[in-house]
């Protein structure tokens, strides 16, 4: 059932804030700083240890204390349109299978393997959306650690082969490698900004990997008050503890096959060196 959204969002945006973001924009680089630069790739955000610009604060927060905090980083992704699939393929194999065939075509042999390779493509691409729309996690947390200066994402690896394993992978990064970006999608059903933090080969700007903090959001200026609130809790400061939202989405997915942390790293996460 469906949570009471709180709303703590940004107040309405002003004449001056809208002066401010455009001259931003004016002057902001046409390259990023970091290679290779990410395809969607808008602005670099403040680094780490800089003056933050915005004031800070969480969109959303699943745990926060004076060691680490957890954050949930939720997908934009319409469910709905999956659970249509699912249904239309059932309706197809099962009219197919009932009313099409006859006792002759059954002992067909060019028939049945026919037959065979279509419910076998059939059954992979519903395999494919129960597996999306069941099993996997809305949202996938990721961990900072401030004692450890570390930073903990785990991530669910889809795969195209619905039949194949999809594993959990968590990834630790040090925080003085990780860099903000903020990205803007322009898709039509995906439209808005998005905070993805690079992890560069240390003492250089070179990129390894990228993973995303948000989902996409309309407003930037949640992506700089996030960044500004994660960049402000790792260098000891105090940071607010309301985030904008405090219920999570609606989410088909069961409580039990949304994330489970490995147990060493669910203990380094959330504690200090001894």
């Amino acid at each position: 059932m469906q949570k009471t959204m709180k709303n703590h969002k940004l107040p309405p945006i002003t004449a001056q804030e809208l002066a401010d973001i455009e001259q931003a924009r004016r002057s902001r680089p046409a390259r990023s700083i970091l290679y290779p630069q990410a395809d969607y790739w808008e602005e670099d955000l403040p680094g780490r240890e800089e003056k933050q610009s915005y004031k800070p604060q969480l969109i959303r927060v699943t745990k926060m204390n004076g060691t680490w905090m957890e954050i949930p980083c939720y997908t934009n992704k319409s469910w709905g349109v999956l659970w249509f699939l699912i249904f239309m393929l059932t309706a197809v194999i099962a009219i197919y299978i009932c009313g099409g065939i006859s006792f002759e075509m059954l002992l067909s042999l060019p028939f049945l393997l026919m037959l065979s390779f279509a419910l076998f493509i059939f059954s992979s691409f519903w395999l494919f959306a129960w597996r999306e729309v069941v099993f996997s996690p809305r949202s996938t947390p990721i961990r900072f650690n401030r004692k450890r200066q570390k930073v903990y994402v785990y991530e669910f690896q889809r795969r195209w082969n619905p039949w194949a394993r999809w594993p959990v992978v968590v990834k630790v990064f040090d925080w003085e490698d990780v860099y903000g970006e903020r990205h803007f999608w322009p898709g039509r059903y995906t439209f808005g900004s998005q905070l993805v933090c690079a992890v560069c080969s240390p003492g250089t700007r070179q990129v390894l990997h990228r993973f995303p903090v948000t989902q996409v959001v309309g407003d930037i200026r949640m992506i700089w008050a996030e960044w500004s609130h994660i960049c402000q809790y790792m260098q000891g400061r105090n940071v607010p503890a309301t985030p904008m939202f405090s219920a999570r989405p609606f989410s088909w997915t069961p409580e039990e096959y949304q994330y489970c942390w490995p147990d060493d790293l669910d203990r380094e996460s959330t504690t200090a060196p001894q």
